[in-house]
């Protein structure tokens, strides 16, 4: 086995020629709808033409934009100090982001969120190992609508040194205010642009329509030096075609046209693929994020995002169950396990449920058990010779025959030889449930994250008041 695990591969070669070239075709032959004069400008003076109404993208356009993107692989903490690089053979987390409901910690009701609880949930993700980035878990109902990307945002920097983002972003003028508060948190401007500590998620509307506000949105987020995220989120026999391969193309297409409006407003931007395909349940005609193709098309978006050089974020950790029972863990580990082992870069969902219109704080903790486990499978077998323990096996088994008490497998424990759950119960005193509830009080009750200095605290302070008066009028 090799270093870096076991790996899987969904698509041939073949396979992934074909996918692309439909998605070049798209672009070609049917364009994309575009709603923003200063893009459009920008677009037809690389070489897009119009028609019929719509944005049409030559190839070679394509390819110059995917040489004047950069690939963002460096992440940086709260304070702008490094914190992990993609390419290391590591899979990474991040929670979902703005859900629209929370379940309780003590009554397990549904209600709506508070800007308390985007805070506590972000003091809880900071804690929890498995976690790598952090973005506001919920969308806050008790702040002015106008104000919810802004406060949440405000309340997530106040609670983790992780790197973060925004929920993904869906009004341009929000762009500078949490720009300004990730700048303030790591020295300024000037630092966040050599070292953003923040990315920015903007969705394209399926298939393939660009609006005025997400186009503008792009434009502002790139312009300020801020890492973009491309996110269209096609839904399969909605807003694409119901079959995986087809809707994969059109996503493809979708990622390529962002970053062909990224390049054209600022060569050189910081980009990211990402992958949210999901299924529709045809009886209800809702989307349905517990099926297995949420992995499926995971796993096939990274191999498309490899092949170009560029990182992939996917979906993974998804259930549409609304309850916390067994459907609950095999749709969501199912989901997850699938993009891992095809490489994929940072999966998302830790903290939701009910196809994403809901967490909680107990499911955080949860998740960070079930990505521990999804981590060991993709490990593998190590096969050294200390993993082999011939020398261990020649002294042991002539003598006492029992290797409990050796050194070896203590090392080898704390080295994670055999996968412990710290949540799961393996001797029937308390579900994994209530040990997971139990164990977010506790890191409510004991863990505070390093507070920010006091002039960063004021600044903060200022911007949020400031985005208060301009934006909540």
């Amino acid at each position: 086995m090799s270093k870096h695990g076991v790996r899987v591969a969904v698509l041939n070669e073949a396979e992934l020629d074909q996918v692309e070239e439909t998605a070049y075709r798209l672009l070609e032959e049917v364009g994309i709808s575009l709603q923003h004069a200063k893009a459009l400008d920008l677009l037809l003076a690389r070489g897009c033409k119009l028609k019929n109404d719509r944005v049409v993208m030559p190839r070679d356009t394509v390819k110059w934009a995917l040489k004047n993107v950069t690939p963002h692989t460096q992440f940086y903490n709260r304070d702008g100090s490094p914190a992990f690089k993609y390419g290391d053979g590591q899979i990474r987390f991040h929670n979902a982001g703005g859900l629209p409901f929370i379940y309780d910690l003590e009554s397990g009701e549904r209600r709506s969120p508070t800007l308390k609880d985007v805070a506590d949930a972000s003091r809880i993700l900071d804690k929890l190992s498995n976690v790598d980035v952090v973005i506001p878990l919920l969308g806050p109902q008790d702040v002015p609508q106008q104000m919810l990307a802004v406060a949440s945002t405000d309340a997530t920097l106040r609670n983790t040194h992780k790197p973060f983002s925004a929920a993904a972003i869906e009004h341009p003028e929000d762009v500078r205010y949490v720009v300004e508060m990730a700048a303030a948190c790591c020295g300024g401007m000037e630092a966040y642009r050599q070292r953003p500590n923040m990315y920015i998620s903007v969705s394209p509307v399926s298939p393939l329509k660009f609006n005025f506000n997400d186009t503008e949105s792009i434009i502002a987020v790139v312009e300020s030096g801020t890492p973009f995220n491309s996110l269209p989120c096609p839904t399969l026999g909605a807003t694409s075609p119901i079959t995986l391969a087809g809707a994969l193309a059109q996503q493809h297409a979708e990622v390529l046209a962002s970053f062909v409006v990224a390049a054209a407003a600022k060569p050189g931007a910081l980009v990211c693929y990402c992958s949210r395909i999901s299924p529709i349940d045809l009886r209800t005609a809702s989307s349905s994020w517990g099926g297995p193709e949420i992995g499926i098309v995971g796993a096939c978006a990274v191999q498309l995002a490899h092949r170009l050089g560029f990182p992939c974020d996917s979906f993974g950790l998804t259930t549409s169950s609304t309850r916390l029972d067994p459907q609950f863990g095999y749709e969501r580990f199912a989901n997850a396990l699938m993009p891992a082992l095809a490489g994929m870069d940072i999966l998302s969902g830790v903290g939701s449920t009910s196809s994403v219109l809901a967490g909680g704080l107990e499911i955080c903790v949860m998740d960070d058990e079930i990505i521990s486990l999804i981590k060991c499978i993709a490990g593998g077998c190590e096969v050294t010779e200390e993993t082999l323990a011939f020398d261990v096996m020649r002294e042991v088994i002539p003598a006492s025959a029992v290797f409990m008490a050796e050194p070896h497998t203590v090392k080898q424990m704390r080295r994670g030889a055999v996968w412990m759950p710290t949540v799961g119960d393996r001797t029937g005193a308390a579900s994994g449930v209530t040990r997971a509830a139990a164990k977010a009080r506790d890191i409510l009750k004991t863990y505070t994250v390093e507070p920010l200095p006091e002039d960063v605290v004021r600044h903060l302070d200022e911007i949020l008041e400031r985005a208060g008066r301009e934006l909540a009028k």
